[in-house]
């Protein structure tokens, strides 16, 4: 049982009711961005097709609690329309003298009959099959939809060694994947879909989620930890790490709406980031914050916030750890600090000499 019945069920309760207001729009979501690829700084042209949205989210079991991205998927898709304009902003948008990145999401998962029939998928990436400066393709997959026959049949189209698929792992604890997520799977179907990539000759990324409902802010952190750990074991070279930010007609919004859950302290993020580049140097680690700064994303006191996320940001894209190693001061880090102790966390001397 890879759920917690009464906990999917108040889950899906929410979503349900939410879906009502879904919207409609079935417009390509593009924009350009700089990226960190993986031997070079370059651009990341980021694509956001309006599929019918994630299939978990659309079951039954209501779908993860922190994610409110289907509501913006619409209920019907007009794939024509969609690669038509995926094929024009591609011939208008990419420039020679640059290296790029091309990310393909869809709020969902990309390798998903459901969402994008196969012979689309197999479409859309032999499209990007044609310039020559796209040196990485980024689709999301969960892992039930990672098989060998369509990844093999994606290599006769591309350069299969420059596809990435990113899953959203969040942790590898599998008790936080079913009473905090509720991801509906675990980590043993993450590893048998990083086989299944890495015998095909593509790449995984791991998304991690830091600080779901009822975890602990250091908890969260020693769970990062952790997690890395026994992803790095599985020889991936990829994870980003993902603040929580409040999303609408979620369990955890209405967590936050009454003041029972607190988005997570920019601190721990830069200190866990700080931590992980030291022990593993050779790991490409990206650290997405969105809303940071605000009250539903990731942020401090509001007078360092911005100080802290460039700090990251700049991390980020230059994968040197020297950029996360000026100490910041703000009067908050003790705040902060205080924080993890009035959370009755038992912080031995060497972890608080790592943290603090």
């Amino acid at each position: 049982m890879k759920i917690n019945k009464s906990f999917a069920e108040r889950i899906n309760y929410i979503r349900e009711t939410e879906l009502q207001s879904r919207a409609h729009s079935k417009k390509i979501v593009y924009w350009e961005e700089d990226s960190r690829l993986r031997s070079e700084q370059g651009k990341a042209l980021v694509f956001i097709l309006p599929t019918r949205g994630c299939s978990w989210a659309l079951s039954k079991s209501g779908g993860c609690s922190i994610c409110g991205y289907i509501y913006d998927n619409p209920q019907q898709t007009d794939f024509d329309s969609i690669y038509d304009t995926f094929q024009a902003i591609l011939k208008n948008k990419l420039k020679k003298e640059f290296a790029y990145a091309i990310k393909i999401f869809t709020s969902g998962s990309f390798l998903d009959p459901l969402e994008i029939p196969e012979e689309l998928q197999l479409k859309f990436t032999e499209e990007l099959s044609k310039y020559e400066q796209i040196k990485e393709i980024v689709v999301e997959s969960r892992p039930e939809y990672i098989k060998g026959s369509t990844l093999q049949k994606i290599a006769k189209v591309i350069d299969v060694s420059i596809l990435e698929i990113a899953i959203g792992l969040e942790s590898t604890n599998n008790s936080i994947l079913m009473n905090s997520i509720n991801k509906g799977f675990f980590w043993e179907d993450f590893e048998k879909a990083t086989k299944i990539v890495k015998e095909n000759g593509a790449k995984v990324k791991a998304y991690l989620l830091f600080k779901p409902p009822f975890v602990s802010e250091y908890d969260s952190m020693r769970d990062m930890l952790q997690s890395v750990k026994r992803i790095i074991s599985l020889e991936i070279d990829t994870i980003s790490i993902n603040a929580v930010s409040i999303h609408r007609g979620t369990y955890l919004s209405q967590l936050f709406e009454k003041h029972q859950y607190r988005t997570p302290w920019l601190w721990s993020l830069f200190y866990v980031c700080k931590n992980i580049k030291e022990h593993f140097p050779n790991l490409r680690l990206i650290c997405d914050i969105v809303a940071g700064g605000n009250m539903r994303g990731a942020h401090n006191c509001g007078e360092c916030d911005q100080e802290v996320i460039q700090a990251i940001k700049n991390f980020t894209m230059s994968q040197n750890v020297d950029s996360l190693g000026e100490e910041i001061s703000c009067s908050c880090k003790n705040e902060w600090k205080s924080n993890l102790l009035h959370e009755k966390i038992s912080i031995s001397e060497q972890v608080s000499q790592k943290y603090m």
